[in-house]
């Protein structure tokens, strides 16, 4: 009695782990592009300067006996109301549609100011000379 061939199973089973090998392989790199853009939303977080004001606030805040954390916080305070003033906020992908709408309605405006304000020039009764 022969045995069954068991070499078309054999590669079949191949192939199909090298399909998986290669779909794990996309979803990584699909879950790393997502955490790219991810990073490029606001999330409702502030810049470095509010979390520099929100701790001050909870030191100041704090009960103690010295008033070492009131200093401390009132600093910290200072400092993240100047950095927010100093530095800008940085620029996410939500400013960015933003910014795009506006300047393409600015584009708009702009070209029917330019098409109810237009003029046409008649050259044939200009004289140029060389």
């Amino acid at each position: 009695m022969q045995s069954p061939k068991t070499d078309h199973i054999v590669q079949a089973a191949k192939e199909l782990g090298e399909t998986f090998t290669e779909t794990a392989t996309m979803i990584n790199g699909m879950n790393g592009a997502v955490k790219e853009v991810n990073q490029l939303y606001d999330h409702g977080q502030g810049g470095a300067g509010n979390s520099m004001i929100s701790l001050g606030i909870a030191l100041v805040v704090f009960p103690e006996p010295f008033m070492v954390s009131d200093v401390i916080g009132g600093g910290i305070i200072a400092a993240g109301l100047l950095y927010n003033k100093i530095v800008s906020p940085p620029l996410y992908i939500d400013n960015v549609f933003e910014t795009i709408e506006a300047q393409v309605q600015t584009i708009h405006l702009t070209g029917e100011d330019l098409s109810e304000n237009f003029v046409p020039v008649d050259f044939s009764t200009m004289r140029f000379e060389i």
